[in-house]
This record gives C-alpha cells, sequence and structure tokens, in this order.
C-alpha cells in the first residue's frame, strides 16, 4: 500500500497546476444542444456517444455497422492524441454533434475535433498538494457529462465543476465530500432531468458514503442518500456499534437509469474494514449491494446484498446494464451485472427480486453457492493464520465495463481469473489513513486474464477468450458483430462477438485501462481507443509471484482514433 500510496504523490505532485489555466485555439466549438430529451434518446443516435456507457441502459452498444467483421481487418489510425506526460488513461469519450470530451488522469478536461484531433480548448483543474497521499483513487479520472451547456467534471479532491461546452469556462463549483477524510470523486455524473447524480468514493478510508443529486444550471445540492444508514435510518441496525460512522460503502462509477420507471440504478463497494469484520458485526447494509433510487428525491426503492457482511472486498459497483429477459415465459425488465466476486447476476430490476447468479470465472471458493434469494453460502474466508482466497481482492472483473449485444443476447465481460492469500489483523479506525484489517497478495499459479460471453438468458458462459495478463479495458459492442476492447501488452483489440476469435489488433505501445467507444461523422464510423497503463492497478497488480514484469511495462495516455482507409 506504501508504494501506491508513493506512486500517487508522485503522480499529482508532478502534475499539480500553479492556477486553473485555459487554453481556447481557433476552432470553435459546434453548438451543443444536449438536453434530456435527447439524453433518453441516445441510442437512437449512434452518430455520436452522448453518455459514459452510451445510453441510459448502460449497455455500451452501437447500432453503427459500417466498420464489420468482413473490413475489420482493414482499420487504419486516423488521428492519435496524447494528453501530456501522463498514465493510466481511464477515460469514455464523449463524442457530440462533432467535438470530442475527454479527461487524462489528472483531470485535465479536453475539447477536440472529432474529425481530426485538434485541440479547440483545454482546461486544468487546481489540485490540492496535500491531496495525493490520502485520496486511493485519485491516480485515475474517467470522463465527463455533457448537458444543457455544461461538461460536467468531477475532480479526485471531491468537487464537482460545470464548464461553459463552447469555450471551456468555469461556470461553477461545489464542494461534494472532504479529501482530508479520504474522499474523492473518480467518476462523471449520472444526469437525469436537471439532476447531476455522483456517488462518493471513499477507497478504503474510514468514511460514509454517500449518493448526491445536484442542480445542473447551479450546482446546488438537491439530495443525498447515504450507503452506510447512521442512526433511526433503515438498515442502521446491520452495524454493530458506531461502526457504521467509518462503513465506507462507495458508490464511485456511474448508475444507469430506467425513465419508464423512473429508477436510478446504482452499485455499492466495500464495507471497511475491508478485511476484517471484527467491530462491524451484521450484514452491514447497504455495502457491497445494488440499490434502485428515485432520482427526484433520493429515496431507496429496493436493495439487493450480494455479499453481507463482506470482508474480501467485494464491491458491487460494477455497471448496472437493463436487459429485457423471458423468466419463466414471462417478459422482464431485468438488470445484468457482472461483480469482483466472480459471480453473474441477472435482477428484476422493478423490484429487486433475484432471477440467477451464476460463476462467471473458473476459481470460486469464496461461497458454495448462492441460495434461493442469491444470498452467498460461506465458504473460505480470511483468517488470521491465512487462507487462500479465490477470486481475489483484484476482482474476477475490475471497474472496467463489460459490454451487452442485443443482437447477440450476451453480456461480454473483462477479466481476470487470480487467488489471493489474505490473513486478517486487528485495526482501528484512523481520519485519513486506509483502513484495511488486513493484508492480501495475489498468487500466480493459474493467473490469466479472459473475457467471457454470458448468455443473460441463464447466465451460461458460452465462450471465453484467455490471455496471459487481465482485460483491464472495456467492452464496445457494435451492430457490425463486433468487440473492441484491449489489453495489458497493448494491443488494441477487436473480437468476432459470436465466437470470440480475434479479427484485428494494433499495437499502441502502452496498456489498455480505458473504454473504447464509436461514432461517425460525414457518414463515416470511427473507433476511439485510449492506450495507457499505469496509475495505482500497476502498483498492487505486480508482485515477485504474480506478472513481475508489469512493474516495468511501458506507460502512456493517448487515444487512437481508427477507421476504414480512404477508397
Amino acid at each position: 500500500m506504501d508504494s501506491a500510496k508513493s506512486l500517487l504523490r508522485r503522480q499529482f505532485v508532478l502534475g499539480t497546476c500553479l492556477a486553473a489555466c485555459m487554453s481556447v485555439l481557433a476552432l470553435p466549438v459546434k453548438a451543443q444542444d444536449v438536453t434530456y430529451e435527447r439524453l433518453l434518446h441516445a441510442q437512437e443516435n449512434p452518430a455520436d456517444w452522448l453518455t459514459y456507457y452510451g445510453s441510459y441502459n448502460g449497455s455500451r452498444f452501437s447500432t453503427l455497422k459500417q466498420i464489420d467483421t468482413s473490413n475489420v481487418q482493414r482499420l487504419v489510425v486516423k488521428w492519435a492524441f496524447q494528453t501530456g506526460p501522463d498514465e493510466n488513461f481511464e477515460v469514455t469519450p464523449l463524442v457530440i454533434d462533432g467535438t470530442m470530451y475527454i479527461t487524462n488522469n489528472r483531470g485535465h478536461v479536453f475539447a477536440l475535433d472529432a474529425a481530426t484531433g485538434r485541440m479547440i480548448w483545454r482546461y486544468n483543474p487546481e489540485v490540492r498538494e496535500d491531496m495525493p497521499v490520502r485520496i486511493w483513487g485519485a491516480g485515475g479520472h474517467r470522463g465527463v457529462s455533457v448537458v444543457n451547456g455544461k461538461v460536467l467534471v468531477a475532480t479526485a479532491d471531491a468537487f464537482l465543476l460545470a464548464l461553459d461546452a463552447k469555450t471551456g469556462k468555469l461556470l461553477w463549483k461545489q464542494t461534494v465530500g472532504d479529501y482530508l477524510e479520504g474522499q474523492a470523486l473518480a467518476s462523471p455524473p449520472l444526469v437525469v432531468k436537471d439532476k447531476a447524480i455522483i456517488g462518493i468514493s471513499t477507497a478504503e478510508f474510514p468514511t460514509r458514503g454517500f449518493i448526491d443529486a445536484y442542480q445542473v444550471d447551479t450546482g446546488k445540492r438537491l439530495w443525498r442518500f447515504y450507503t452506510v444508514p447512521g442512526p433511526n435510518e433503515p438498515g442502521n441496525e446491520t452495524w454493530s456499534g458506531d461502526s457504521w460512522k467509518a462503513g465506507c460503502g462507495p458508490a464511485w462509477l456511474p448508475g444507469t437509469f430506467d425513465p419508464e420507471l423512473n429508477l436510478a440504478y446504482f452499485g455499492t463497494g466495500n464495507p471497511c474494514a475491508m478485511w476484517s469484520g471484527q467491530g462491524r458485526e451484521g450484514d452491514n447494509l447497504y455495502t457491497s449491494s445494488i440499490l434502485a433510487l428515485d432520482p427526484d428525491n433520493g429515496l431507496l426503492r429496493w436493495h439487493f446484498q450480494s455479499v453481507p457482511h463482506d470482508v474480501l472486498d467485494y464491491d458491487a459497483t460494477s455497471e448496472l446494464i437493463l436487459v429485457d429477459l423471458d423468466v419463466d415465459g414471462h417478459p422482464t425488465k431485468a438488470l445484468i451485472q457482472a461483480e469482483k466476486n466472480g459471480y453473474f447476476y441477472a435482477l428484476d430490476r422493478q423490484s429487486g427480486r433475484f432471477i440467477y447468479g451464476k460463476p462467471f470465472v473458473e476459481r470460486t471458493n469464496w461461497t458454495k453457492g448462492l441460495d434461493q434469494e442469491g444470498r452467498p453460502v460461506p465458504g473460505v474466508l480470511p483468517t488470521e493464520a491465512g487462507a487462500m482466497v479465490c477470486p481475489s481482492a483484484t476482482g474476477a472483473k475490475s471497474w472496467n465495463h463489460m459490454a451487452y449485444s442485443p443482437l447477440t443476447g450476451y453480456a461480454y465481460i473483462p477479466g481476470l481469473d487470480v487467488c489471493a492469500q489474505v490473513k486478517t489483523v486487528k485495526v482501528e479506525p484512523k481520519k485519513g489513513t486506509l483502513y484495511l484489517g488486513g493484508d492480501g497478495k495475489n498468487v500466480g499459479e493459474g493467473a490469466r486474464g479472459f473475457l467471457a460471453a454470458v448468455d443473460t438468458k441463464t447466465g451460461d458462459v458460452k465462450w471465453r477468450y484467455t490471455t496471459k495478463y487481465p482485460i483491464f479495458a472495456s467492452v464496445l459492442a457494435t451492430a457490425g458483430g463486433l468487440l473492441f476492447t484491449g489489453d495489458l501488452e497493448g494491443n488494441a483489440l477487436a473480437l468476432d462477438a459470436s465466437d470470440g476469435r480475434v479479427l484485428w489488433k494494433f499495437q499502441t505501445g502502452s496498456g489498455h485501462r480505458g473504454s473504447p467507444i464509436t461514432y461517425a461523422l460525414s457518414g463515416k464510423q470511427y473507433i476511439a481507443i485510449p492506450s495507457g497503463w499505469g496509475g495505482v492497478t500497476q502498483a498492487f497488480l505486480p508482485n515477485p509471484d504474480t506478472y513481475p514484469e508489469l512493474s516495468n511495462a511501458t506507460k502512456g495516455s493517448t487515444l487512437f482514433v481508427y477507421g476504414l482507409p480512404e477508397r
């Protein structure tokens, strides 16, 4: 952990701006008419990539199909953009009316001409000198949201900003959390109606998680839902004593939204201490859970806890994709999630009812299986003497997002099959200090990466593409029958969605951590793929037994945009 903190300190001391700065170049930004109505119909306009997941349902699927299985081998680089001397490029680009918006790992925001990569403007937020050593997730930034002429930017020191989409000028700045407690913002907000809804990242710092809604026009906070309930709140009885005060429960990835049900869905992370349940006896609601919230007022409509009393760092923060399934002959509005714990879940998204949960990774021993309600039957758990637990806290799936194709009915999961030796230690919470309660070390034997195709009707794995290293990049699915992702060896990849065959690859020079997207301009389809290894993952994934060579892997931060060659 010390090496991770040292890495973050170096990154942000080097990257600290002397002041907020903005460079406006000659090329103007086109009108940014992104309304709530337009967001509702984002998937009907595939030429743009309007939201973090591409649409409210979270599928990361595009109906564009000019690039398909018959011609993907002909892809060439159209342009590339380097964000600066950076690393760990985790961004999801947005493309709106010919303008692309990206961020680098320091939270610098760039507006680019999506046809050429030319920079239009840049905004560099101020960074506090004493912040980096305190914030676990400070070494990564996943992008922005755009609505009503504003670019919404979350910062590592827990501010939410609004910039003018045409110029990059700061319009308002709102405090969301306390960075001295270890609170941070790691991802852009979910925009619903007039609200920007965002969850705090607590990592493993002893603080209390929450999800907020802010007014898009002014930045005023409209409501707050605590993911760890306090006294006299439902769920507080699942925490012994005052353990709720340091209970964590972050919600650090964007949610999804069903406009017909008027429900916003968020996943939450682990409780603290991370590896030790001593002193926090009980199920520890609403950590490691899936939540359905009313976006108008923040009220909880239902919850499903996948790992009660989590002592394995099995966040349930991963993307929640909205799909329609046939369940026992009945059409069912469902949601699906692939979790760090190695299980693929399907729930009724109206009620939270458990439909099924099945492993998508080959090695799981933390549970002996799930009961009829989806509650895990305890298996191997950490002890003071130590225990081999599968999967490790790195997770069978990192935060990087799966995709869902309605053409195949498959979900495509990027993942890792690795176990860890974990032991617990007694620890007391201390403000601003990681609250771990143990120690875990990945074990190299049998470790491998994969991309798995899961049939959402049954939860069964239909095919698996196996790699030496974890796949820590998100997946994009298209109507051209393709999947796009990247690997840690630096390859941008295109696979056949039907069987996982690699159809195209391009060496970018650095491992992949971000999220590919697709868009179209002037009748031509483009694929944008971020490339850039580094950050916290590089600090804790390699060890003498597991992938030691990744400690010296090439870092970077470059966006590559591909298209078919001109005829």
